[in-house]
């Protein structure tokens, strides 16, 4: 199949990524697993509520964010294909070409 066929058939996943363990993501999403209970101790109960309301506005700032650079990469993507192969604009001519 090719990639189109894959897009149409719903078998491109580009957010299908698993983090690589021992990764410098790996070790900053570790270092907020262990030390969220602290956090939430410390806090007030009614304090709690606001910490998760925390987390759940940045998932969805992420998403956000994630989402735009997928659109932007994608754009770049479409326009340097676009510049190598229909776009014939160079600053000289060949010399075979008519004037």
């Amino acid at each position: 199949m090719n990639f189109l066929e894959n897009l149409f058939f719903g078998n491109v996943d580009p957010q299908a990524r698993a983090v690589k363990t021992g990764s410098h993501a790996d070790k900053l999403r570790t270092y907020i697993t262990d030390h969220l209970p602290e956090i939430e101790t410390a806090l007030p109960d009614d304090q709690r509520g606001l910490l998760e309301k925390i987390f759940d506005a940045q998932s969805e700032l992420d998403t956000i964010t994630e989402l735009d650079s997928f659109i932007v990469g994608f754009r770049l993507g479409a326009a340097f294909t676009y510049d190598t192969f229909v776009n014939t604009d160079t600053p000289y001519r060949d010399l075979n070409e008519k004037l």
